[in-house]
């Protein structure tokens, strides 16, 4: 039976002012602007919010409010959306005509070991099992205090400044079991980490910084390329941030390292694309190097997968051939 809401629930859920409701859900956004007058979406560097409105340009989406949002973004009904939406906890359900939510002076990080468990079950098989990331990288990982699970599971991914070895400055959180929407597991850049910060990992001594969208499309590069992967420091935007990137080279030369080279390991879509070309923009083109994904729409974790099963394909060819 199809789920029904009221008018007098309608009405209540578009009174919900949209950021309340990307705040109440932990999506993690930033006001920016002079007089911080729009909200950038963290994880996705082309997703705004104005006013009550959104604009995703690498995706040609926009619209009006909450309900339009959960909609779009969560791939919810219109009762799912209204039901969810008037289900959140919110400081101030309203806002008056014109008036723009002043941004709270944030705390600074500090990472809740509390939350570490011992168990390594869930996030070991979510990263070998499910994304087929070397599990020699996996231990490694967890040898060196970069990678843990917490009590609900997810794979946290710590931040660790120079290139993985120095304090916890932030981290992201990646879920390991699949949830019902249209962003598959749960994400979150936990609050307060380091501004332009990111998931960093040295492989030997720099001299060009790999930069990608998420750790796992880290992992999985790292994976495919194998020993041929030297001399590189591997940066996680979560997302497709350019200042990411220029941070990441001030603080490598800061620690004596010379990095005469970017290399755009992104996505293979439009969004890659048109982060691609605004990179073009900013910096000598000599200076960057484009690494994709060999197939359009596909991500490094695709293309590690892809491998692995075309290498099973052709061993399972060879061997029927030689029984024969």
């Amino acid at each position: 039976m199809t789920h029904r809401v009221t008018s007098d629930e309608i009405s209540r859920a578009r009174e919900i002012h949209l950021i309340d409701y990307l705040e109440a859900k932990g999506e993690p956004i930033k006001s920016e602007g002079a007089r911080q007058r729009f909200y950038r979406h963290q994880e996705h560097d082309s997703l705004v919010f104005k006013d009550n409105m959104y604009y995703w340009n690498s995706r040609q989406e926009k619209g009006v409010g909450a309900i339009s949002f959960a909609m779009m973004y969560y791939d919810m009904t219109f009762p799912e959306a209204v039901t969810d939406i008037n289900g959140g906890e919110y400081k101030d359900r309203t806002l008056k005509k014109g008036e723009f939510r002043k941004e709270t002076v944030a705390e600074p990080f500090s990472y809740p070991d509390f939350l570490e468990v011992k168990d390594r079950t869930s996030v070991k098989n979510y990263l070998i099992v499910q994304r087929k990331i070397d599990p020699r990288i996996v231990d490694w990982l967890f040898k060196k205090d970069l990678l843990a699970q917490d009590k609900k599971q997810n794979a946290v991914f710590k931040w660790r400044e120079n290139g993985g070895k120095g304090k916890i400055v932030g981290a992201d959180r990646q879920g390991t079991i699949k949830m019902q929407n249209k962003r598959g597991t749960f994400k979150q850049i936990m609050p307060n980490g380091k501004e332009h910060g990111g998931f960093t990992i040295d492989v030997g001594r720099p001299d060009k910084i790999i930069v990608f969208e998420s750790p796992i499309d880290m992992l999985s590069y790292w994976s495919i390329k194998g020993r041929e992967l030297q001399d590189a420091r591997l940066v996680s935007m979560n997302g497709l941030k350019p200042k990411t990137v220029s941070q990441s080279h001030l603080e490598a030369a800061e620690e004596g390292y010379e990095i005469k080279k970017w290399v755009l390991a992104v996505d293979n879509d439009s969004g890659g694309l048109e982060f691609i070309g605004k990179m073009k923009n900013l910096v000598k083109e000599e200076f960057l190097e484009v690494n994709l994904p060999p197939k359009t729409g596909q991500d490094w974790n695709d293309e590690r997968r892809g491998r692995l099963v075309q290498t099973l394909v052709n061993d399972f060819n060879e061997k029927e051939v030689l029984e024969r």
